[in-house]
């Protein structure tokens, strides 16, 4: 399905893994070009206006986004709605976010649900298109406007 993986393991608290993957950490495995690729691809887009259902850098919503940066990467990678991410087999919650894994914000009292790429996973940051300020780097750290949401961080599992 992917030619590339970004993520090859889940791991909780770097203790519990399923009963076929490494034990090797996911930095381990993952070469910095992984990486680096795809927080460079996301941060090329910064200055593109939002636009709800945008697809390109015209102007682009939350989810367009990380589907255009993780297709980019990623060949056959499929679109999904920021709410389908919680669900999608594809990805997988994780305790040990890296740079390049998806946040989503659910939606909570009514808001939408937004998401991003981390960025900087010690400065708690993500890139996301949030209606406000077009494609732009934002805080999840707490007591910061998006900290102050709920978010799940999730990171791609590898194809089989």
């Amino acid at each position: 399905m992917y030619k590339k993986i970004l993520v090859c393991v889940l791991v909780i608290y770097g203790s519990i893994l399923p009963a076929n993957a490494s034990t090797e950490n996911r930095e381990d495995i993952l070469t910095s070009q992984d990486l680096n690729t795809v927080a460079s691809e996301a941060k090329s887009w910064r200055g593109t206006r939002y636009r709800y259902g945008g697809k390109d850098k015209k102007g682009v919503d939350c989810s367009h986004f990380v589907y255009a940066v993780y297709n980019q990467i990623f060949e056959g990678y499929d679109y999904r709605m920021a709410s389908e991410y919680l669900h999608d087999s594809d990805f997988s919650l994780t305790k040990s976010p890296l740079v390049g894994d998806v946040i989503v914000f659910p939606s909570v009292r009514g808001s939408s649900a937004h998401m991003g790429i981390v960025t900087d996973v010690r400065g708690a940051k993500f890139i996301g298109a949030q209606s406000s300020t077009g494609v732009k780097e934002a805080s999840f750290a707490p007591g910061s406007y998006w900290g102050k949401r709920p978010y799940r961080i999730l990171s791609l599992l590898p194809s089989e």
